[in-house]
């Protein structure tokens, strides 16, 4: 584990977290919206969340930035790794089950979709994954 640590000290993480569109004209969000201060209280625990993680990161010597921005998850996190440079892209998945991705849709399979940035797919570490 100190070897994996020690190898990613010289790289830069950018953890984001996209949260829904908030319309501008005719309904629709036209630019890109980064949340910054003061953070509306519906996405308080999202950017408490993404400070907490970048605080582990931190800790051990890494490099981190965090991003709270609104918009369409998959396109959102497509759009901001151009805008970053990204190399790897490393995602959660929340363990919903089949019918529910057939229905809704997966920001993790819109994105592997794309095909331009490898995808590491972390599961939900509860278990909970109900394919």
């Amino acid at each position: 584990m100190t070897q994996r640590i020690g190898a990613a000290k010289g790289m830069q993480v950018l953890l984001i977290n996209v949260a829904p569109r908030e319309p501008d004209v005719f309904g629709q969000q036209l630019k890109r919206k980064v949340i910054s201060e003061p953070v509306p209280k519906e996405l308080l625990d999202r950017k408490q969340l993404l400070e907490r993680l970048a605080g582990i990161l931190r800790g051990k010597g890494i490099q981190c930035e965090t991003m709270l921005i609104r918009g369409d998850p998959a396109h959102t996190i497509l759009r901001e790794a151009r805008r970053w440079g990204a190399d790897l892209l490393v995602m959660g998945s929340h363990g919903h089950g089949m019918l529910y991705r057939k229905v809704m849709g997966s920001v993790s399979d819109g994105v592997l979709r794309a095909r331009q940035y490898p995808v590491l797919i972390v599961p939900d570490s509860s278990g909970s994954d109900k394919s």
